[in-house]
């Protein structure tokens, strides 16, 4: 018996037998993963260069639309903490809007990036590995929540390192989303592809949380944190949804196929139900 990490409802069940074994609490509807963990050694079937070329322009047009409800929330001067900042193109669209903003990533293999783009990042993992001692007027999380453990913790540390009325960012893929769904349909007709898919275990960061709207709110205010607003972020651009596709290694020419083909069909339905929603709160 496994105790629910957002409402402690101690009975959650198991839910999906996949690669590793999804629990879903029958009180709040919170599904995460306890066997999986971020894998040090970084071997996945990700293709880091593919991938690259898939999301930037995607995440940067997303972070402008983050950038603006900052500045209408606090000052543009803000200093700022960004969790697991990846390629570092937050940090960018920050430095470029005149806000400050420091990165804390583990991997080290973006490092040379950071510095030929004068982006400071700290390497390690939050909040343990944060090297000095500061506080914050946002921190941003941008497609890193779910990935990490321990959300009690983080929360914890939210809200010590932020300074009054300071805001906590939160974007990532929702259970309520339509790929979501499909996916979810999917497995019960026996496919578990693309729910693997979905919580990443093939890849060394998998997902170990799929939020949804109710419970991501009862994390924040449970932890003395207020709603400021939500809004959903674009989860795909259609020009470049090939490279997108050939991120993952492990997919063969026909699946890739067919998953390019039902993404083009479900595209009308991802402006209704988007996949991604950004969160905006403030601490009490």
């Amino acid at each position: 018996m496994i105790p629910c990490p957002i409402c402690n409802h101690p009975k959650t069940k198991l839910k999906y037998q996949l690669k590793f074994n999804v629990h879903e609490c029958p009180n709040c509807g919170f599904q995460f993963c306890p066997e999986a963990t971020f894998n040090k050694s970084l071997v996945s079937d990700l293709n880091e260069e593919t991938r690259e070329k898939a999301l930037i322009n995607l995440r940067k047009g997303n972070f402008q639309h983050i950038i603006a409800s900052i500045k209408k929330n606090k000052d543009i001067k803000s200093k700022g903490l960004e969790v697991g900042p990846g390629y570092g193109w937050f940090l960018e669209v920050c430095r470029d809007h005149g806000i400050d903003c420091l990165g804390i990533e583990p991997e080290t293999r973006f490092n040379e990036q950071y510095l030929k783009k004068g982006l400071e990042v700290q390497n390690g993992f939050f909040p343990q590995d944060l090297q000095k001692e500061s506080h914050f007027d946002f921190i941003a999380y941008n497609d890193v929540m779910e990935h990490l453990p321990d959300l009690k913790g983080i929360m914890a540390a939210n809200y010590a390192l932020l300074n009054p009325q300071g805001l906590l960012i939160v974007n990532l893929p929702q259970q309520d989303g339509i790929i979501y769904f499909i996916s979810k349909i999917a497995y019960l007709f026996g496919v578990k592809s693309l729910l693997d898919r979905m919580w990443q275990f093939n890849f060394h960061s998998p997902h170990l949380s799929y939020f949804t709207r109710k419970t991501l709110l009862k994390l924040a205010q449970d932890n003395n944190f207020d709603a400021v607003e939500s809004f959903p972020l674009k989860t795909i651009n259609l020009s470049e949804i090939s490279d997108r596709i050939e991120q993952d290694d492990q997919q063969g020419t026909f699946a890739k196929m067919a998953t390019k083909i039902g993404v083009f069909l479900m595209f009308p339905l991802l402006q209704i139900f988007p996949d991604t929603r950004c969160f905006i709160f403030r601490k009490k």
